[in-house]
């Protein structure tokens, strides 16, 4: 069979989908799921005799490695989705096998989104873990700077929203006057929370003297531009003198 009518015989049984795309890998479809960049879950489907082979190209391990992440971690990450979705994992690639072209769609559908759950779970757990860290650091300084007393630790505040957020740290400051500390890491999912919590409570929240967004680790630019929207951003090695003069002022 031809490459061509490989991907029109696929193609009639997947109309939901873009048109498919034929490489060396098989028959390429990008879905509608993402990866924690926001790039989307491209599926390969191979012919088989009869049936199909379905798989990710080694799309989720490729996602972490483009983030520089821990390898190790990914592979737990990607055989614990294979095993929630009854996939298997053949050379860093979530797989299954289809009878025939029935199966195609939902083979394709589970495929790609334990390609986007495996990705997504290893970046969120080793940012966990970095900003884990980066909190006992930040708890650190902050001792030295102000009276244990005044220091809150996973402060909650309401949002003008209704949603409750808790910050890492809250440094009260006179009456009634606070600043606000999280640790950030450069990865989609902690920018983005702590872009909706700053957000959230900006405006209308007077008792609020600063929120600080203090990072260890370099932040891409796109990232600081939106964070400064709501936040100072502070690199950890500022955080001292930059919380000394807070509270001197």
């Amino acid at each position: 069979m031809s490459a061509a009518s490989q991907c029109d015989d696929i193609q009639s049984a997947l109309a939901l989908l873009p048109p498919c795309e034929q490489t060396e890998q098989g028959a390429r479809f990008v879905t509608h799921c993402l990866y924690p960049s926001f790039t989307p879950v491209a599926v390969y489907v191979v012919r088989i005799g009869d049936g199909y082979t379905v798989h990710d190209g080694g799309g989720a391990m490729q996602a972490v490695w483009d983030h520089g992440r821990e390898m190790s971690t990914a592979r737990r990450f990607v055989a614990q989705q294979a095993n929630f979705h009854q996939l298997a994992v053949k050379s860093g690639m979530l797989t299954v096998d289809v009878p025939n072209r029935e199966w195609l769609l939902s083979a394709i559908l589970s495929v790609a989104n334990a390609s986007a759950a495996a990705a997504r779970s290893t970046l969120e757990a080793v940012s966990q873990a970095t900003e884990t860290s980066l909190k006992d650091m930040i708890s650190d300084v902050l001792k030295k700077v102000a009276p244990s007393h005044s220091i809150a630790t996973e402060f909650a505040m309401r949002g003008r929203s209704g949603k409750t957020h808790h910050f890492d740290f809250a440094i009260s400051r006179g009456l009634n006057e606070l600043i606000v500390v999280d640790a950030v890491s450069p990865h989609h999912v902690s920018i983005a929370s702590k872009y909706v919590a700053f957000s959230d409570t900006s405006d209308g929240f007077d008792n609020i003297r600063s929120r600080l967004a203090v990072h260890d680790k370099p932040l891409d630019a796109d990232d600081v531009s939106l964070l400064q929207q709501v936040a100072d951003i502070v690199p950890f090695a500022s955080l001292e003198p930059g919380v000394k003069r807070q509270l001197s002022k």
